[in-house]
């Protein structure tokens, strides 16, 4: 059962941390206080940034083969972004898919950076 809860508990730190962001992003937005190519770009960045985070995290939680804990947290994060987008009926294309690759590999590299910082 820990083996998932800490799983449970890096995806809801990612849903959180993505709710947080889209809030503050499409008020900024919405007051014209910035640009839809600076939100895009910001957005791209941070969702990266956001993927390796949860990577690290569970890389460091792991005992062996953080590469495939970040693969694995990096999917479930790929189904909860696709499951929002078609709560708010925004279906993703396929160019999409270049997307979420890069997001799985930087989730895939966060792992791997995280078993290497793990104490040991």
């Amino acid at each position: 059962m820990n083996k998932y809860k800490k799983f449970l508990i890096t995806s809801a730190w990612f849903l959180l941390s993505l709710i947080i962001y889209l809030l503050i992003i499409t008020t900024l937005a919405h007051f014209n206080l910035i640009s839809y190519k600076v939100v895009s770009i910001i957005s791209f960045i941070y969702i990266i940034l956001l993927f390796m985070t949860n990577g690290f995290i569970i890389g460091k939680k792991s005992e062996k083969r953080g590469y495939l804990s970040g693969l694995l947290i990096g999917v479930i994060n790929v189904i909860l972004i696709l499951f929002l987008a078609l709560i708010f009926r925004s279906f993703p294309e396929v160019k999409s898919l270049i997307y979420f690759l890069i997001l799985l590999l930087s989730s895939t590299l966060g792992g791997m950076f995280g078993i290497n910082f793990k104490k040991k």
